[in-house]
């Protein structure tokens, strides 16, 4: 069973326009065609006219490499390049690197000066030691000497350097004697004495009789006791300085005891100058360290 037409459809269109053929592409799609080509050709027609304006070299087909476009120079410098950092040039330290090295130089000055003074110290030391015996003590003078090369006190000992000085007991022992020859020579009656007196210290001079027990008063044996004394305690300069009170005579006799008395008293005292000197070298030294 069929279905019955639609009125509708079986009825024909009353539009004449709607019998015509009808076209394939609009007038838009023309224009747009149209403008299209335009643009192509305004673009080839540039291509080919852009490098004689600008003065680019046409493109080589053949290499392949593209046209370098010289741009126009409107005026305008590129700022220069900062130079390039010099490697040989030494960089300026900073502040605190300077300071830290400054300490480190003052502590190295330091611990130089106090090695030399505790150095210093010890040559004297071993100087003062090589000196209380009699013989000579060269060797420890000069290595003091290069540790205090400008002491007035190391260049007084050289003189004695060589030969020394005689010691304390070596003048203890001589004293005896040179005081025993002073005693007899303190009682000389000279020429304006009698027979009898000049017999007396003619005799005295084979059997010497010195009274050392006495100690007081101005008789010459008293002075020489006293020295005596002084000499036992190993004080020489006292010993010394009693002597002075002797008469010409006696005095006389003691001259050779008295010089190489000196020659101990000078040595002692040289010594004792640079032992203090070095002394006071070290701990200045040690009191300036941080």
């Amino acid at each position: 069973m069929t279905t019955a037409p639609d009125p509708a459809e079986l009825t024909p269109p009353t539009d004449p326009a709607r019998y015509g053929r009808r076209r394939a592409f609009g007038v838009a799609f023309w224009a747009v065609l149209a403008l299209v080509v335009v643009v192509f050709a305004v673009g080839v027609a540039g291509a080919r006219l852009w490098p004689r304006i600008s003065g680019a070299a046409p493109a080589d087909p053949a290499s392949g490499v593209q046209p370098v476009l010289a741009l126009p120079d409107l005026g305008l410098t590129r700022p220069a390049a900062p130079p390039p950092p010099d490697e040989s040039a030494p960089l300026e330290p900073s502040a605190e690197i300077t300071a830290l090295q400054a300490r480190v130089a003052a502590l190295e000055a330091g611990q130089t000066r106090t090695v030399n003074a505790a150095a210093a110290a010890l040559a004297a030391a071993s100087l003062a030691e090589a000196t209380q015996g009699s013989g000579p003590f060269d060797a420890e003078l000069a290595a003091l000497e290069r540790l205090m090369p400008l002491s007035a006190e190391v260049r007084a000992l050289k003189p004695f350097a060589e030969g020394g000085a005689p010691s304390r007991a070596a003048l203890a022992a001589e004293f005896d004697t040179a005081a025993a020859k002073a005693s007899i020579a303190a009682r000389d009656p000279g020429e304006a004495g009698g027979f009898l007196a000049r017999l007396r210290h003619a005799l005295s001079s084979i059997v010497t009789i010195r009274q050392v027990g006495t100690t007081t008063g101005d008789a010459p044996d008293a002075v020489l006791a006293r020295a005596d004394a002084a000499v036992a305690e190993g004080d020489i300069a006292g010993a010394l300085t009693l002597l002075r009170d002797l008469p010409p005579t006696a005095a006389q006799a003691m001259a050779p005891w008295q010089s190489r008395a000196l020659q101990r008293v000078a040595v002692d005292r040289q010594v004792a100058a640079v032992r203090s000197r070095a002394i006071s070298d070290l701990v200045d030294v040690s009191r300036e360290q941080p």
